[in-house]
């Protein structure tokens, strides 16, 4: 599974974390976790917010994916899941004299890769005044 963006823990459990107008709520997809305040989103069946706030939170943070070719590091822009392949960017200019990549906007370069060819990794930066923590 390739997560990303913002994530909390609560209660031991980790959490998709949305904001709206200086609003927090941890968003789930377990039914089961109706038990716990959460309410499902109108119009999706399959997704159930809870509001909080950031005192009952554990920890915050933004999970950044990238992947590493040949030493450079990419940014994960997307995922086809029909293809099966990952769109990886960078800014890196001298990538383009190892790696088959392609202009992408101005001081860009894309690549699409199979999923399977390549190994996703994180970086996870806390956020709300959380501090990093190795878990």
């Amino acid at each position: 599974m390739i997560r990303k963006g913002r994530f909390a823990l609560w209660r031991n459990k980790e959490f998709e974390l949305i904001s709206y107008q200086r609003s927090y709520y941890l968003r789930s997809e377990n039914p089961s976790d109706t038990k716990w305040g959460f309410r499902e989103l109108k119009g999706d069946e399959y997704a159930f917010i809870k509001p909080v706030s950031i005192e009952e939170l554990e920890d915050a943070y933004e999970i950044i994916p990238y992947a590493m070719i040949l030493g450079y590091r990419f940014a994960l822009a997307g995922w086809d899941v029909e293809t099966g392949k990952v769109i990886l960017v960078t800014v890196n200019p001298f990538v383009q004299d190892k790696i088959d990549v392609r202009p992408y906007g101005r001081f860009e370069y894309i690549i699409e890769v199979p999923l399977e060819e390549i190994k996703i990794e994180e970086d996870r930066v806390p956020i709300l005044g959380f501090e990093a923590s190795y878990r």
